[in-house]
């Protein structure tokens, strides 16, 4: 019987950094799923590295890697390429991805030439609020290298130069790192997914009473948003999916995020490490297709078994010289 090591970030609802961890409810489903056709071990993957002990000890052929990382814009990164440099297969996005996803700035204009993106701006230190003062409004403000809308409320969303230097500052006094100033899509957020051997699944859309899909919504008041399959012919989008996946070389999955406006799906974000919360944007788009959570999990572990050793991305792929 194959032997599979559960790695994961536990959320015990303690610290703001563990928003984007695991809940117990998500842990325990993969791990009764995987249950069904392996033998598998739960190991948390804590801030001192001693889980890397017990995996030595362990010998999994396989690692279900879903750990997130406690800081910095490498924080997801570094856990694949740990396992890569003790040689271990792993699930999921390679270390390449990982880090590269994990820059929203970088991801967009590397594929802004291939598919509609929001016009962006990096902000590194207040002297780089300079080079802002004759952009467009209304532009959103959030953290460049952070998940589950870490840092973003209804402040986020500024019509003003003296509204975006007092938010860009807040952030940066707050968090110490790297702001994403972009263009505002106003419109329906919509998410879809893509699986290594699969293809494009989904659309989601995320209904919830604020003006975006931001921290709150996604933590304290979470009961109250609504994630739900949409009926119709998506093909445009899932060939946009595609087109992504394929120039940033994804390997296992993503989960890519849009806003819908007059027609148009504008990329909002890549998501290399992604929740598997059996109510969660990356299942729902998986039921949109007809996946069950069972299905995919299991899909995605057979698919990583039949190598070896994890096949590495290039991080960024030019196809037929049509640049």
């Amino acid at each position: 019987m194959k032997k599979i090591a559960l790695l994961f970030n536990l959320n015990r609802y303690q610290y703001e950094y563990e928003t984007e961890f695991d809940s117990e409810l998500t842990i325990d489903s993969i791990y009764n799923v995987l249950s069904k056709q392996y033998e598998i071990k739960k190991i948390e993957a804590d801030k001192e590295f001693k889980w890397i002990d017990k995996l030595i000890q362990y010998k999994p052929d396989l690692v279900f890697n879903i750990c997130e990382g406690y800081y910095g814009p490498a924080r997801e990164a570094v856990y694949g390429a740990i396992l890569e440099q003790f040689r271990y297969n792993y699930s999921g996005p390679d270390s390449t991805n990982l880090l590269m996803c994990h820059n929203k700035f970088l991801v967009k204009n590397l594929l802004k030439d291939y598919i509609d993106c929001p016009k962006g701006y990096s902000v590194c230190d207040k002297d780089d609020l300079e080079s802002l003062t004759n952009i467009q409004y209304p532009v959103i403000v959030k953290l460049n290298s952070e998940g589950s809308s870490m840092g973003m409320d209804e402040k986020s969303i500024v019509h003003s130069y003296g509204e975006l230097k007092k938010q860009v500052l807040y952030l940066l006094d707050k968090y110490d790192r790297n702001i994403l100033v972009e263009e505002y899509i106003e419109g329906q957020d919509f998410s879809m997914i893509y699986v290594e051997g699969i293809g494009a699944l989904g659309p989601c859309v995320v209904n919830c009473t604020s003006e975006f899909y931001d921290y709150e919504m996604k933590t304290v008041k979470d009961d109250t948003v609504d994630i739900k399959v949409v009926d119709g012919e998506f093909d445009s989008l899932k060939n946009i999916v595609s087109v992504i996946a394929k120039r940033l070389d994804i390997k296992g999955y993503a989960k890519i995020d849009f806003r819908k406006k007059d027609d148009k799906f504008y990329l909002i974000e890549v998501n290399s490490q992604v929740s598997f919360h059996p109510t969660g944007e990356f299942i729902t788009c998986a039921k949109t297709d007809g996946y069950s959570f069972d299905d995919i999990i299991s899909f995605i572990v057979e698919k990583a078994l039949t190598n070896n050793k994890k096949k590495n991305s290039i991080g960024y792929m030019v196809i037929d010289n049509d640049r």
